[in-house]
């Protein structure tokens, strides 16, 4: 199975019981605990000095995944992403 296809079969199994979040925090702590350490490398990490949390273009790609799976747009800081 391809790191993709991988990733594409943890988020569809985060939406199963997890469906109605839209907070991308708690989304992204799902995927990370149902993924293999390998395919943790395409998320972002935190500033190391500000500690603030930003969102990547992978990210953001998950993001409109997860919309067109549960149909909810994820809440990044206060904001929709789009």
């Amino acid at each position: 199975m391809t790191e993709e296809e991988t990733i594409d079969e943890s988020l569809n199994f985060v939406a199963r019981y997890a469906s109605s979040i839209s907070d991308w925090v708690t989304v992204k702590k799902e995927l990370l605990k149902s993924l293999p350490p390998q395919h943790r490398k395409l998320f972002s990490t935190r500033d190391p000095i500000t500690k603030k949390q930003s969102m990547n273009d992978f990210e953001i790609s998950l993001a409109k995944k997860w919309e067109s799976i549960t149909g909810k747009k994820l809440i990044f800081n206060g904001h929709e992403q789009p």
